[in-house]
């Protein structure tokens, strides 16, 4: 089953709520099991803080000997995997990289931030080739402005496609919804409509973004059934 993993090596892009709408929104009709890498716990943080009614499974693993394993579990029992790891380029990023069916990295696109998207995409790179395997890459936008894209961040796209990087299309906006995920240990859909602003765009926003997800994955999915059917096949 796919495994995708969030990455970053600075924090403040928006890694972990990315990581959290996308297993919110695909749980509602698959089985999806998130494996939490980062020492500060997120997801364990939001089930203390009262978070409940998740569709999704979710382990920490802060042990990187432990990684490999808690992802092949997770991918015997769930339909998807998403792997949320520390915003540091160490051991236990490079596992879960190598592992992955595909790697987001976020970025709001700031010259800072798209200084370490670069970093994240070349470590990526590195663990896929000492794990001998093609390990494709998208790189997400994240609390972009609701109204227009700035000129820094149309550069910062630019930049990357033409240096052979994959952006999504789909940017997720700065929404006071998704930011609401964490400081009332909520679900995106769960969200008292009185607590924050217009969460119906932001449904439309996440939606948009998980359609996208699924849709750079639909390549990788088809790869994977033909090499399985040339080794059917060979045998």
């Amino acid at each position: 089953m796919p495994v995708i993993t969030f990455f970053q090596t600075k924090g403040g892009t928006g890694k972990t709520t990315s990581a959290f709408l996308l297993a919110e929104i695909l749980s509602r009709s698959n089985s999806v099991t998130v494996v939490d890498c980062d020492p500060n716990k997120p997801f364990e943080e939001w089930k203390k803080d009262g978070g409940n009614g998740e569709k999704f499974e979710f382990v920490t693993a802060l042990d990187p000997d432990r990684v490999p394993h808690e992802i092949a579990e997770a991918s015997g029992r769930s339909a998807f995997v998403i792997v949320d790891t520390e915003g540091s380029a160490n051991q236990t990023a490079a596992r879960a990289a190598a592992m992955s069916d595909m790697v987001i990295v976020t970025s709001t696109g700031t010259p800072l931030d798209q200084k370490h998207a670069a970093k994240a995409i070349k470590f990526v790179r590195t663990a896929a080739k000492t794990a001998g395997k093609d390990i494709p890459v998208r790189v997400l936008m994240t609390r972009q402005k609701a109204v227009g894209v700035s000129r820094t961040v149309k550069q910062a796209i630019a930049n990357m496609r033409n240096s052979g990087v994959e952006v999504l299309d789909c940017q997720l906006i700065e929404r006071d919804a998704f930011a609401a995920l964490f400081g009332y240990a909520s679900l995106l859909f769960d969200l008292d409509p009185k607590k924050v602003n217009d969460p119906g765009r932001a449904y439309f926003n996440a939606r948009v973004f998980v359609n996208q997800v699924l849709a750079a994955l639909r390549p990788v999915a088809e790869g994977q059934g033909a090499k399985s059917k040339a080794k059917q096949e060979a045998a």
